[in-house]
């Protein structure tokens, strides 16, 4: 007995105190952001499992030291008293700089290593917030991380972190995040919007990750209001307008189902957000031009609630006319467009309407994506000058000139991708701008069999080169459709 009391008090005697470390128990320093991109730029990727998306495991835990060591860096740099007074992007350089001196480049592109970009903004809507964004690239995209800092007894002070990390697939990767902040409701903190594409290897459908988020009591756990996975086609664009009690997202056409909207149509996925709720308050695939259409047929008490209050005297005037008259709009003509107005990007469409036989437009229609649905914000006779909008005329239409092909080189056969037994051919619709280069592009028919070599060819299109379409002797946009032809074998 007084044996094994004697070995009791020998252990207590050399064990740690609560809450210490044992003083024998060596910790190994922590890695350097230079060394961790040196160890995953030494990577070698396989062909086979690369064209897979997969994520090797000892690239997945380098990826998280690298974000971290990054996140680190940033929380330093603006732990300093003068960072509260500097600009968000002095602050940002500053960063830059000290991984230069590290011999650590920032902007690169490529594959595992690359730290393709640092960014900071102070959002106007909450300036008691700093917003900084690292990206690191992977294969087939980037992998974005967001931290929220909060202006705290006058310094600034990590409130929220949204990181992906241990994925075992770049589907997992937080790709290309995008953020909207809300005005602050009175007596509250705004909310925070992200949403992100996840990148994809092999295929034209990604997946757009939607989160609603406010700052929780660490930045390890913040508060998730709600969160959405939508399913959407490569190079589709998204647009969100937002309010204090809510916010709208809008996608642009090929991302809707054709039974709810057509190919000129968006899906309109509308949030009220109250307190520590967001719920669905609409979720629509709404065809921009049969607003007009319906707001033709409706009478004024109706019709003035698809239109910008501010305009209500001019478009009151232009209801009755078109009452009177036999108008169609929304036919021929149509575009969506986008501007920027004070840093914020709106999606706008533009429709022509045609009154009687008359065979050219008499009035134009300009409509404005709001976080209640489409707006008719403005009519009028002359066409719309809409800045940094893109009207499209489509091959076939009287009087226009189609773009000439000038070099259209046929892509080879994907490495990784299993050889078919005679060529594949896919069919596309591509728009090719007033300079000759192509810009949007659609699948018109999907290739069951092998789906592997969309992508491949969607990004083979957009390097060919045209002498632009015209009309009336000036070169315009012009949406035509292509083929595009693997070879078995083709290198």
């Amino acid at each position: 007995m007084r044996s094994a009391v004697v070995t009791l008090l020998l252990l207590l005697l050399h064990a740690p105190l609560w809450g210490q470390s044992s003083p024998k128990v060596a910790v190994a320093p922590s890695r350097s952001i230079r060394d961790i991109v040196s160890e995953l730029r030494r990577f070698h990727t396989d062909p086979d499992k690369d064209a897979e998306g997969e994520v090797p495991p000892a690239i997945a835990r380098n990826l998280k030291a690298l974000k971290h060591g990054l996140r680190d860096m940033i929380v330093q740099t603006l732990a300093t008293p003068a960072a509260v007074s500097q600009k968000p992007d002095a602050l940002a350089a500053e960063v830059i700089e000290r991984l230069k001196r590290e011999d650590v480049p920032v902007g690169d592109t490529g594959g595992y290593g690359v730290i393709s970009g640092i960014e900071f903004r102070r959002p106007p809507e909450y300036p008691s917030w700093l917003i900084a964004t690292t990206t690191v690239s992977i294969p087939y995209g980037e992998d974005t991380s967001l931290y929220l800092f909060e202006l705290r007894e006058d310094a600034w002070k990590l409130a929220l972190t949204q990181e992906t990390n241990g994925y075992t697939n770049i589907r997992a990767a937080q790709g290309w995040l995008t953020y909207e902040v809300s005005p602050a409701p009175p007596g509250e903190k705004p909310y925070l919007i992200t949403a992100q594409v996840s990148p994809a290897s092999m295929s034209v459908w990604q997946t757009l990750q939607l989160r609603i988020l406010r700052v929780g009591p660490d930045a390890e756990h913040s508060v998730l209001l709600a969160k959405r996975m939508l399913s959407y086609c490569l190079d589709d664009t998204y647009y969100f307008s937002v309010d204090a009690g809510g916010f709208g997202l809008m996608y642009l056409g090929n991302a809707v189902d054709q039974e709810l909207a057509g190919n000129r149509g968006v899906h309109y996925l509308e949030y009220r957000v109250s307190g520590g709720r967001a719920r669905v308050a609409r979720d629509i695939g709404i065809d921009p031009y049969n607003v007009m259409r319906k707001w033709i047929a409706r009478n004024w008490t109706l019709a003035r609630q698809s239109i910008d209050p501010s305009a209500a005297g001019d478009l009151r005037g232009w209801h009755r006319r078109m009452q009177t008259g036999r108008w169609t709009c929304g036919f021929e003509g149509v575009s969506l467009s986008h501007q920027a107005v004070s840093g914020k990007e709106e999606l706008l469409s533009v429709t022509e309407c045609t009154e009687g036989q008359k065979e050219k437009p008499s009035a134009y229609a300009v409509l404005k994506a709001t976080h209640n649905g489409f707006r008719i914000v403005k009519i009028s006779n002359e066409k719309p000058d809409v800045p940094d909008g893109v009207s499209v005329a489509r091959a076939g239409i009287e009087g226009l000139m189609k773009p000439v092909p000038m070099r259209v080189p046929q892509p080879a056969w994907p490495a990784g991708v299993p050889a078919a037994a005679k060529e594949l051919k896919l069919r596309l619709s591509v728009v090719v701008d007033e300079h000759g280069d192509v810009t949007n592009v659609s699948l018109l028919d999907w290739p069951d069999d092998r789906y592997r070599v969309v992508v491949p060819a969607m990004e083979a299109v957009k390097k060919w080169k045209y002498k632009p379409g015209q009309e009336k002797g000036k070169p315009v946009n012009v949406e035509i459709p292509v083929e595009i032809v693997f070879k078995p074998g083709a290198k």
